[in-house]
C-alpha cells in the first residue's frame, strides 16, 4: 500500500466524534545571549488519549538575530515523534523561520505581540516538502505593572501551502485558542498555564482537542 494512501486510511479510520483532552507542556529558553545574538531550545510533550499516553514529542531549536524595535528572527530546526492512537508512528523533521515583534507596548505592562513562522516540513519514508505558515496573536495584562502576573490570552491560525503524499492539504490547516495566567517565577521566569482548544482541519470528521497547555518559560537575557 502506498504510504500515503496508508495514512490515509488511518485517518479516516478515527472516531466520528473526534474529540480529545490533552495535556501539553513547554519547557522553553530564550532570548539574547551575546548582544543582538539570540537562542531557541525547547522541548515539548504531549499527552494524548484522555491524558493517558504520550502522543507527541517535539524539540526544537533556533539562533536568531534582534533588530530595532524589539523584532526578533530565527531560524532553527523542529524534530517532531508522532505516536497517535490509532494512527501510525512517524517522525516529522521541519527547518523554520520566525518573526516576533510587538504591535503594542504599554507603561503599564500591557502587550500585544505578533509571531509570524515559515515551516517547511518533511515526514520520513515520504518524498513531499510541506509548505506551512502560523500567524500568532497574543495579548497579556499584568495587573500590577511589568513583570507582575496577569491573564493572558493567544490565537493562532496554520495555513498549509501545498498537498504532499503524507497527507498535508493546501488551505486552512488547524487554530489554536488560548486563555490563562501567566505568574512571574522570578526575574527571568514565568509561568504560563491555561485552556487551549485546537481544531484541526482532516479528511473526515475534523478534530478537536480540549489542552491543559502548560509553559516554563526561562528568558536568557
Amino acid at each position: 500500500m502506498p504510504f500515503r494512501s496508508f495514512i490515509m486510511a488511518a485517518l479516516l479510520a478515527a472516531p466520528a466524534a473526534a474529540q480529545d483532552v490533552q495535556s501539553w507542556t513547554t519547557l522553553l529558553a530564550q532570548g539574547p545571549v551575546d548582544g543582538k545574538l539570540l537562542l531557541w531550545a525547547e522541548l515539548q510533550p504531549r499527552f494524548t488519549s484522555d491524558v493517558g499516553r504520550m502522543g507527541q514529542f517535539i524539540a526544537r531549536g533556533a539562533v536568531g538575530v534582534r533588530l530595532k524595535n524589539d523584532i526578533d528572527l530565527h531560524a532553527g530546526y523542529h524534530y517532531q515523534h508522532n505516536n497517535p492512537a490509532p494512527g501510525v508512528s512517524s517522525d516529522e523533521h521541519r527547518f523554520w523561520q520566525q518573526l516576533t515583534a510587538p504591535v503594542v507596548r504599554r507603561d503599564n505592562g500591557f502587550a500585544l505581540i505578533t509571531r509570524w513562522r515559515l515551516e517547511q516540513r518533511t515526514i520520513e519514508n515520504a518524498d513531499d516538502l510541506g509548505w506551512r505558515l502560523r500567524m500568532l496573536w497574543r495579548v497579556q495584562q499584568p495587573l500590577n505593572g511589568p513583570g507582575t502576573a496577569g491573564p493572558l490570552a493567544w490565537a493562532e491560525t496554520f495555513v498549509a501551502f501545498n498537498d504532499t503524499d503524507w497527507g498535508a492539504r493546501s488551505g486552512f490547516d488547524q487554530q489554536r485558542v488560548f486563555v490563562g495566567w501567566l505568574q512571574p517565577l522570578g526575574k527571568r521566569l514565568n509561568f504560563e498555564a491555561g485552556y487551549m482548544a485546537q481544531h484541526i482541519n482532516r479528511p473526515g470528521p475534523n478534530a478537536t482537542n480540549h489542552v491543559l497547555n502548560l509553559t516554563l518559560n526561562r528568558r536568557l537575557g
